[in-house]
């Protein structure tokens, strides 16, 4: 029995996929495969390669010392406000592997062609590109040319890659959804509106249209939905909070969830 990871796009939200691998691993649960969109291709592509313990480390370290290395590189062209060069170098330092074939578990990003609208899933080749291309957010990062395609963030087709973890190979899916909105969650007040906070709804919105392609069909065997739907897609700097709300969050989810499963053996 084999189980896939489907990591959901969402911005900084996404770092919360940091807790909830953190606590995955602590309760022993064997993750076979992992396929992720957007900012979960990203932390995908780090759990792929093992690099875990790097990746929780970034997020603790100081404001000053990461965010410098993901958003100055502003070059206001007709594509986007940012290049993404200094992203995608940071991902060839974090992630030393160069191909998927290097990685540790069979790993799909998922990109979406900006052309024709259709879903990208990207098993082979570079896997800096692909996650690079899997997280550029059409105006905010340039978009990214590879295999004769022009591809943006995954997110706008496919933003939780349920069947693509199947198709690697998982009988069962653990889902993580990073965009459900909290029953307690105010509405923002037009006044309160920014450029950021309209990008962080736009995005949302056409999200979680896409997600409703999606369910109830193919729908992932467990659903962790971490509280973070009250943070903006760029709000980095709260990376600390954000991993140990999926990790706080995942242990007493996961204890509930094997306390009402009718056969939990096959998840551990």
């Amino acid at each position: 029995m084999k189980l896939g990871l489907a990591l959901g796009g969402g911005g900084a939200r996404g770092l919360a996929h940091i807790g909830v691998i953190k606590a995955l691993k602590e309760l022993n649960v064997p993750i076979h495969c992992v396929a992720g969109t957007s900012i979960g291709a990203i932390i995908g592509g780090a759990f792929a390669a093992d690099i875990m313990d790097k990746a929780e480390q970034w997020a603790s370290a100081p404001n000053w010392k990461k965010l410098p290395k993901l958003f100055l590189d502003l070059h206001l062209s007709k594509k986007a406000l940012i290049r993404g060069d200094k992203i995608e170098r940071f991902f060839r330092e974090m992630i030393t592997m160069k191909t998927f074939d290097e990685l540790n578990l069979p790993f799909a990003a998922v990109a979406t062609d900006l052309m024709s609208g259709e879903e990208i899933v990207i098993r082979k080749g570079d896997v800096h590109t692909a996650i690079r291309a899997s997280m550029s957010i059409p105006g905010v990062f340039s978009p990214v040319e590879r295999d004769g395609k022009v591809l943006v963030d995954g997110g706008l087709v496919n933003p939780l890659p349920i069947e693509v973890c199947r198709q690697l190979g998982a009988d069962k899916v653990i889902a993580v959804d990073l965009n459900c909105r909290g029953l307690d969650e105010p509405t923002k007040a037009y006044g309160a509106l920014n450029v950021f906070s309209v990008i962080d709804e736009t995005f949302r919105v056409v999200m979680n249209i896409a997600q409703k392609r999606y369910f109830p069909v193919p729908t992932p065997d467990i659903v962790l939905q971490p509280p973070v739907g009250d943070i903006s897609i760029l709000d980095f700097h709260k990376a600390d909070k954000l991993v140990e709300i999926g990790y706080e969050y995942t242990i007493t989810e996961w204890q509930r969830f094997i306390g009402a499963a009718d056969d939990c053996t096959v998840f551990i």
